[in-house]
């Protein structure tokens, strides 16, 4: 009996991987540089957001792979970010 043939998938490298970690710890060295200097509440609590959104979103997109996933998975991420941006943005303004 022989087992079928399956091909690799050709997924990202290990570079995309390192250059993704990198990116992600900047924004967190953004996030805690805001925190720090004491920036205005008004101007801190939107780039939090917006800055953790940015970090949702390249984990889900290269370590839960749903760049390489059915379009079904990538819907089901994105509604909910966009219905929570809206909400967001609805509540900071004064």
């Amino acid at each position: 009996m022989t087992t079928p043939s399956v091909e690799p998938h050709a997924g990202p490298r290990r570079l995309t991987y390192a250059i993704v970690f990198l990116i992600l710890a900047a924004l967190t060295a953004i996030e805690i540089a805001l925190s720090m200097l004491g920036v205005d509440p008004a101007l801190r609590t939107p780039a939090f957001l917006v800055l953790s959104l940015a970090k949702a979103t390249l984990v889900a997109v290269f370590y839960m792979h749903l760049r390489h996933d059915s379009r079904l998975y990538a819907f089901v991420f994105i509604v909910p970010v966009i219905l929570f941006a809206l909400f967001a943005g609805v509540t900071l303004i004064p």
